[in-house]
């Protein structure tokens, strides 16, 4: 079977919207994804300082969608208001993706810690969250959450910024698909791409 790899990280918007693309991809087109952590704020990187405001538009100027609200409407999706953690270190979660590639079902776990986290405010990056997931997904969780607490799999999770932009990604979640990349784009754009590669 053809395999697809993805950049992604859990807490990434467009990642949850990547994540419902690769569930079509996976059925369209017979193939299955390698999901690969890009983390986008690994351990020792201090979380941004948010911005300053912006001014309100004119009273009599209409609203316009932004990327992310045109991306959601072109995936026919809505955007989740379900409370989620502020400021998680998903570092755990990308690990235990890591080690189920090794013992278990790494697919899917991937599918159940996306809806958690976007649809129900889960904190998937706590241990005793990733427990819980990982059960039905991974052959012996406890030897998962030992790899997970000494960091086993740090080699295989890309740190955002330097060492993701040397390996070309810029923007999460990223599909490589025949030598491209594809960041950001919509499901049609995506499958265009598949059908070139089957061609």
């Amino acid at each position: 079977m053809i395999t697809i790899d993805v950049a992604h990280d859990f807490i990434c918007p467009w990642c949850w919207i990547g994540w419902k693309q690769g569930l079509q991809l996976e059925e369209e087109f017979g193939i299955q994804l390698n999901w690969i952590g890009y983390e986008l704020f690994p351990p020792e990187m201090p979380w941004p300082e948010p911005g300053p405001p912006l001014p309100d538009p004119p009273a009599n100027r209409p609203k316009t969608p932004s990327r992310l609200e045109l991306a959601y409407a072109a995936q026919g999706m809505e955007k989740p208001t379900v409370q989620r953690p502020r400021y998680m270190r998903i570092h755990n979660a990308l690990q235990a993706v890591e080690h189920a590639k090794r013992h278990g079902d790494h697919r899917g776990l991937v599918s159940a810690l996306y809806p958690a986290y976007w649809e129900e405010g889960q904190a998937i990056g706590e241990l005793e969250v990733l427990e819980r997931l990982a059960a039905p997904y991974v052959e012996n969780v406890q030897d998962m959450l030992a790899k997970v607490e000494v960091r086993a799999y740090n080699e295989e999770i890309i740190p955002y910024d330097e060492e993701a932009y040397a390996r070309g990604v810029y923007n999460v979640p990223t599909f490589f698909i025949d030598g491209e990349r594809y960041s950001e784009q919509p499901y049609m754009t995506i499958a265009k791409a598949m059908r070139e590669f089957f061609k």
